[in-house]
């Protein structure tokens, strides 16, 4: 045998040792060590706690927190057949806690026996159980049918149109998309609220740089708004969405005692969608920037928003406290993300729009006299 085919197959079996070592060290690191007798710590149960106390660190009461457990039971019950396997309460809990604290560090030190990394696994599976079942929270009227009614001082409003600015870390593509008028990064979150503060519809997927009127102008609820035939129903927006048929916006320049009430019943009305973005921030304290920015994807960030938007209503339609913590006070506006400069579309309004607000400026202008 040749000198060259003996040292190509020394080559050979030095390579398939060396990749036979290689696994072997592999296999090796993916092993981890358990004592023999392992010490769990105890975990605590929300039904050892007070009303109050559960209001305070879960937003919720123990009652909605069961329901949640029931109808989210089947997504967060573990497989494993260990023992100590987290509970699907523990789960829920610790979800909740990371929502209304917006800190996993809270989260950890008020849920005993559960690591950072257990909750960020829980927190996980507790949105994606969620936001399968959004459409049963959030649910927008039909035009037509006997659920889209208006109330309220200003007539025929179907619901409040508004955006919400979360903030988040820089994402690693695309940053400068996510960089919003006040220059941080944020999503640019669309919300609808109807005059009772019950969110009726959200649109969370679109970057902060992204302006209110081409989040609307690419959404579902335009596209169903312009064709159906509304009849005396309209949306109210502010300065930073186009005029529509459907959805009204203030007069820029007032010239008339009948225009100066339409503006402020306007106002009035919108102020109902400031107050339930301002609520949302204090329920859910991982929504406010005061907090610090999300540590997420943006696509984590608008599932957590999401999440939030369906609490809100849980909480609201079992007509549950905002119970906050002690020197906290609930502050309309104070929020420097409700004093992003107003980005005014340039758009060609139609004749069709502009006479739908002519005639509600004449019946504002028939009440003055």
């Amino acid at each position: 045998m040749s000198e060259a085919v003996l040292l190509l197959r020394r080559v050979r079996e030095r390579s398939s040792e060396g990749a036979a070592a290689g696994a072997r060290r592999k296999r090796s690191r993916r092993r981890r060590f358990y004592p023999e007798h392992r010490v769990y710590r105890a975990r605590s149960s929300f039904l050892d706690l007070s009303e109050e106390q559960v209001l305070r660190r879960y937003r919720l009461d123990k009652a909605a927190i069961a329901g949640l457990c029931s109808e989210l039971g089947s997504d967060l019950e573990s497989l494993t057949g260990r023992s100590h396997a987290l509970p699907v309460a523990v789960k829920v809990t610790s979800a909740l806690t990371f929502l209304a604290s917006g800190s996993f560090q809270t989260a950890t030190r008020d849920t005993t026996g559960i690591s950072q990394s257990a909750m960020s696994n829980c927190l996980a599976q507790f949105l994606e159980a969620l936001q399968r079942r959004a459409a049963r929270y959030i649910t927008f009227p039909a035009p037509g049918s006997t659920a889209a009614h208006a109330e309220g001082r200003f007539p025929g409003v179907l619901g409040l149109l508004g955006s919400m600015h979360v903030a988040l870390r820089a994402p690693s593509e695309n940053e400068l998309a996510y960089r919003n008028a006040r220059n941080y990064h944020s999503m640019n979150m669309q919300v609808v609220c109807d005059a009772h503060g019950t969110i009726i519809n959200v649109v969370a997927k679109y970057p902060g740089s992204c302006p209110n009127a081409a989040v609307l102008e690419n959404s579902a609820l335009a596209r169903l708004l312009d064709g159906a035939r509304l009849d005396g129903l309209w949306l109210l927006g502010d300065r930073s969405y186009p005029l529509k048929t459907w959805l009204m916006t203030p007069i820029l320049f007032p010239c008339s005692p009948g225009e100066e009430k339409y503006n402020a019943m306007h106002q009035e009305a919108l102020s109902v969608l400031k107050h339930t973005c301002t609520l949302l921030k204090m329920r859910f304290r991982c929504l406010d920037k005061s907090s610090g920015s999300l540590q997420y994807t943006p696509q984590k960030v608008c599932q957590i928003f999401l999440a939030c938007c369906i609490l809100h209503n849980i909480a609201l339609s079992r007509r549950m406290p905002l119970d906050l913590a002690e020197g906290e006070e609930l502050m309309e506006g104070s929020d420097a993300d409700s004093e992003l400069p107003v980005q005014t579309p340039f758009v060609q309004i139609s004749s069709e729009a502009r006479a739908v607000r002519a005639r509600i400026v004449q019946r504002f202008r028939d009440s003055l006299t």
